[in-house]
């Protein structure tokens, strides 16, 4: 059966999950391995950094399942950064000059730091632009000069991956490069600054 085939690797990858997590292990891999499903997913990506992973797999002709499964994880991990990058944007947007002078005190600090709403609103699309940046790059600083040869050499080794430890490895330092806080003075403060 090709992937062309298969209409279940069309759907979302929360449907297909939930759908697989009935199936029985031997017959999940059986089934992935089978189709290549794999590698079907890890494609279906729009980040820059996934690309780089994809990209980096086939000059090094890896082939591995467990290498797509890592490219996939990856991705995942990638949407839930974006995900809370969203909703921490949620938390400091406001939608007009009044709904920000409800909120008392956090209208005066943001008066002081960003002198009028129309410089706050263009800040802060400055900040959603450049955040969501460096979460799909996978990138801290600066998502234009981005080299990452050494992490992609440790992820992939010589083609055959542990996919739960890099899994959760990755998981982990992406959470840790995410800088935010519940500070108004803080946030208010690292936005005006862009």
């Amino acid at each position: 059966m090709s992937t062309n085939d298969c209409q279940l690797l069309c759907l979302p990858i929360e449907i297909f999950g939930y759908i697989c997590s009935f199936l029985p292990a031997a017959s999940l891999c059986l089934f992935l391995e089978e189709t290549r499903a794999w590698r079907g997913k890890a494609r279906q990506s729009n980040y820059s950094f996934v690309r780089a992973m994809l990209e980096y797999v086939r000059v090094n002709g890896f082939d591995d399942a467990s290498v797509f499964k890592v490219i996939v994880g990856t991705k995942m991990i990638v949407d839930e950064l974006a995900s809370l990058v969203q909703k921490d944007f949620s938390r400091w947007n406001f939608s007009s000059e009044k709904s920000l002078k409800r909120n008392g005190l956090l209208f005066h600090i943001f008066q002081l730091l960003f002198g009028n709403f129309e410089d706050y609103v263009e800040k802060m699309k400055i900040y959603q632009i450049l955040r969501l940046a460096q979460v799909e790059a996978w990138s801290v600083e600066s998502w234009k000069k981005l080299d990452h040869e050494h992490l992609m050499i440790w992820v992939f080794e010589g083609g055959v991956v542990d996919v739960n430890k890099v899994v959760k490895i990755l998981r982990e330092e992406g959470k840790a490069r995410l800088f935010t806080s519940d500070s108004p003075v803080v946030m208010g403060a690292y936005i005006s600054g862009l």
